[in-house]
């Protein structure tokens, strides 16, 4: 029996993987082009499942560009405070 349950196991977890979790399903399902990623928290064995909408998606993507713009003006700042 035990040789039975090891011989299964594989194709059992092969077989999950390739399904994606019904929240993904379901947030594609809502809107076309939701993108949904599993992420695993540091110090954490959980995978959550995050979907964003192409609006969401633009948002982070503005977010960013406003935070490398303000890293890049303080670097420049920093530049010209060392130089006098």
């Amino acid at each position: 029996m035990k040789r039975l349950l090891i011989a299964l196991l594989p194709a059992t977890l092969i077989g999950c993987a390739g399904t994606p979790p019904v929240e993904e399903q379901q947030a594609a399902a809502v809107e076309p082009g939701t993108r949904c990623e599993r992420e695993q928290s540091t110090g954490s064995h959980m995978i959550s499942v995050r979907c964003r909408t192409p609006a969401q998606q633009a948002q982070d993507k503005r977010d960013i560009d406003a935070m490398q713009e303000a890293t890049r003006h303080v670097r420049s700042v920093e530049m010209k405070g060392k130089g006098g």
